[in-house]
């Protein structure tokens, strides 16, 4: 192979490896950071950005009461005072896993009427890639 081949070659292989390097994911960094909305009856109750460990407790009027698990990248519903207690069964929402989650990226307790919704820093649902 001929220099000029060589240089060509180069070229291809780099460009190649910035458009690998440079190619959008799902959840996204950057501007599509995952969040946390929290919705109870009606209305957004917190919006909170899943980069740190914490607990959120919920406390509604009628006696409801609701605690979320936050850690880097996801949630869980850890406790809750409903019955069946399906909300807690859940299990985590991460961006990694909702293309496998009956619910994708949401956990809701029926029964409190209380809605965990993974979205975006501009609040549009996050979805599975393609």
């Amino acid at each position: 192979m001929k220099r000029r081949d060589w240089l060509i070659l180069g070229i291809i292989l780099l460009a190649s490896l910035a458009l690998f390097l440079l190619r959008p994911r799902a959840g996204g960094t950057g501007d599509t950071a995952a969040n946390l909305r929290i919705t109870v009856p009606g209305q957004t109750y917190e919006l909170v950005a899943l980069n740190e460990e914490r607990e959120i407790v919920i406390e509604q009027e009628d006696g409801s009461r609701n605690v979320v698990e936050i850690f880097p990248g996801g949630f869980r519903m850890k406790e809750s005072n409903c019955a069946n207690q399906d909300c807690v069964l859940q299990g985590d929402v991460t961006v990694d896993n909702i293309g496998e989650r009956v619910l994708a990226n949401e956990v809701i307790c029926l029964p409190h009427r209380l809605v965990l919704e993974l979205v975006t820093a501009a609040g549009d649902p996050v979805e599975a890639a393609p």
